[in-house]
């Protein structure tokens, strides 16, 4: 086995002994002591601050042929947080933001929380019976909607005293968000504190419908300042960064409403003065466009992306030299693909990581040499501000090479579960967050998962909960019974697939299917749903025989 590189390590240990921007200290919350970088800024807001300080002239958010500096954007949402305090929005008040990745995006999560009221994320995939679900229990009373996201939110409006401010285009019913700007004074001052609630984002787990995680500033900041830590790090260790005078830039790959796309990406780049080149969906040819006219040096998004922007860039014949970091989470990399993507681009190494919505994202990395040499890690606990346990049934630590439940313990990890106490205790042990993925560790300290505990499929990096899927399909008057779960897939590391028991023999795949489209987001409707008119298989404790369907499924997947 090969040695572990430690250089990347040493330089942390280094920076944090300098005491400057990365100095460690301690700290206390919730009766717990977390590591905390003692020099961060204290909330979201005051980070706006000192962003717009240090790089105010500097393009900040690129859209097509829309550029907002680092000033500009700070000025925009100073107006936005202004205006919606005039529509009676105070500290503390939940605000939803429902559109694809606009400018507006990002400039109202900026309004929100640097006021002291709280951001909700939703997801824009959402159909209107999910939106409704978020509204009714996140109580936001205000979403900042893009015109399509507005028009889902419509029909619930009244029933949840919505106001929709509509932006990117008029929508009868919402109120435009030029008006949020109009007003004559900006908010000069940023309101919280570091362990106020600043964000809700919803997560999808193994119990129906979706999970609000309250995260507060510290949890946020702090994710921030680990990965800002490991980013320049691994820059000087490899000697890469952008050509002198070059800003930084990233491609905004993912939808914000993820912590990846919103933590990991935008707010990210406040740190270091980066641009962030929106994409508003995904297309590998027009990735690479971008990477060259805009001279990208970073790039993030689920694996399958950076797979597809690999075999583009080999064809492309473009000048992609300017992009030396691409990383990946939300599912697992194919270890065959590291290489393809080393040798497609002539200055990146690829990275991994993993984390949860529930920790900030914030988990683990590997990166460099080590991940060439083993490629199936997700890489170590984050130093200095993340500890991991993998733990047995009962809590007990286990052996190196032992599998159980991966645990984090961090600052970034969430305050809890919105409304769900229960959930809550289920997953918050000590400090620790229980993540309900089974790995274990090697002698090197370096982590590998192998299991889910929690019934979820990840596709693409959207966590998807079976039995939400199944409480749809019951829904259908023809469904006896429905049994929901993943299988391999290539691109997306897994597709939804359902077996499902059926009163009338009639109704077939593509009428199920249909159905769904108008329950669920696109992305959870099953890609193929087999149909029998015989009961599911069940286990002894009469449950239905869910893996036994899914060994199946997968038997007959690899046969064919």
């Amino acid at each position: 086995m090969a040695e572990v590189d430690t250089s990347i390590l040493d330089f942390c240990r280094q920076a944090i002994a300098s005491e400057r921007m990365f100095a460690v200290g301690t700290d206390v919350v919730d009766g717990v002591e977390y590591p905390i970088f003692a020099n961060a800024p204290p909330t979201l807001g005051a980070m706006y601050q000192m962003a717009a300080a240090n790089f105010g002239a500097l393009d900040f958010i690129v859209y097509r042929d829309e550029r907002t500096t680092y000033a500009e954007a700070d000025l925009a949402s100073r107006k936005a947080a202004a205006g919606l305090a005039a529509i009676g929005i105070k500290a503390g008040d939940p605000v939803a933001i429902a559109m694809r990745n606009y400018p507006e995006w990002l400039i109202a999560y900026m309004a929100i929380t640097r006021m002291g009221a709280v951001a909700v994320p939703m997801n824009g995939w959402w159909t209107t019976t999910e939106l409704d679900y978020a509204c009714a229990d996140s109580k936001a009373r205000v979403v900042i909607a893009d015109p399509q996201r507005a028009e889902r939110l419509l029909p619930v409006a009244d029933k949840h005293g919505l106001t929709i401010v509509c932006a990117r285009g008029d929508v009868a019913g919402t109120q435009p968000w030029q008006t949020l700007l109009e007003v004559p004074q900006p908010l000069d001052s940023v309101a919280g504190a570091p362990d106020a609630l600043g964000t809700i984002f919803y997560t999808s787990g193994s119990t129906g419908n979706p999970k609000g995680v309250m995260t507060t500033h510290r949890a946020t900041i702090t994710a921030l300042m680990q990965w800002g830590l490991l980013t320049i790090a691994d820059r000087t260790v490899r000697g890469v960064g952008p050509a002198e005078g070059a800003q930084m830039g990233i491609l905004m790959t993912v939808p914000l409403f993820h912590v990846t796309g919103c933590n990991a990406m935008f707010l990210l780049s406040m740190l270091a003065g980066q641009k962030v080149v929106l994409m508003d969906r995904w297309n590998a040819e027009h990735a690479i466009n971008l990477i060259a006219a805009e001279r990208i040096t970073a790039f993030n998004g689920v694996p399958s992306m950076s797979f597809e922007l690999a075999q583009v860039a080999a064809q492309s014949g473009a000048d992609l030299s300017s992009l030396y970091a691409i990383s990946g989470g939300g599912a697992a990399r194919p270890a065959a693909h590291v290489p393809v993507i080393e040798q497609a681009f002539e200055n990146v190494m690829p990275s991994v990581g993993y984390g949860l919505t529930e920790s900030s994202a914030l988990g683990t990395a590997n990166a460099g040499v080590n991940y060439q040499n083993k490629p199936n890690s997700v890489g170590q606990a984050c130093f200095p501000s993340v500890e991991l346990r993998i733990v047995d049934d009962q809590g007990n630590d286990c052996a190196s090479g032992e599998p159980g439940e991966i645990w984090l313990k961090s600052a970034a990890n969430m305050r809890g579960y919105l409304n769900k106490p229960d959930a809550t205790a289920d997953v918050l042990k000590d400090g620790f967050l229980a993540t309900g993925d089974v790995g274990y560790v090697d002698d090197d300290g370096y982590v590998f998962i192998v299991d889910r505990i929690k019934d979820i499929v990840i596709r693409g990096g959207e966590n998807i909960s079976c039995q939400e899927v199944e409480n749809a399909l019951y829904g259908h008057a023809a469904v006896n019974e429905a049994a929901v779960f993943g299988l391999p897939d290539e691109k997306l590391g897994e597709q939804l697939v359902a077996v499902v028991s059926v009163s009338d023999t009639t109704v077939d795949e593509a009428a199920l299917q249909d159905y769904m489209k108008d329950q669920v987001a696109y992305y959870k409707v099953p890609v193929k749903i087999d149909i029998t008119a015989e009961p599911l298989p069940r286990t002894a404790t009469a449950k239905i025989y869910k893996r036994g369907l899914r060994e199946a499924a997968l038997a007959a997947m690899t046969s064919g």
